[in-house]
């Protein structure tokens, strides 16, 4: 019974992670495409896109190590997002002090 009840945690988690992945990802683009067309009128952006990607990577490697059990590619993949998302976040905070300094 509790193994069931483990599993449907999981699917809703996964559930509000494709949601959580579909709008942040849908921002990042939208803003990423606005940031390039227009440098000059949408330098404010550039940095967030970093950060909504930063965001989406974090929450994507918690989830990750938070449904390992034993599962050893999931543990990688977690790590990876992790470390993707100190990367994102260190250039979004170098190219805001750049735009913004």
């Amino acid at each position: 019974m509790m193994h069931s009840q483990s599993r449907r945690g999981d699917r809703h988690s996964g559930v509000f992670l494709d949601v959580f992945h579909l709008i942040v990802g849908i921002l990042v683009v939208v803003l990423g495409l606005l940031s390039f067309l227009n440098p000059e009128g949408h330098e404010v952006l550039f940095p967030l896109v970093f950060f909504l990607a930063a965001a989406l990577n974090a929450v994507s490697g918690v989830f990750e190590l938070k449904t390992q059990g034993h599962d050893k590619k999931k543990r990688r993949t977690g790590i990876i997002h992790i470390l993707l998302t100190v990367v994102l976040t260190a250039v979004g905070v170098l190219s805001a002090i750049s735009i913004w300094g």
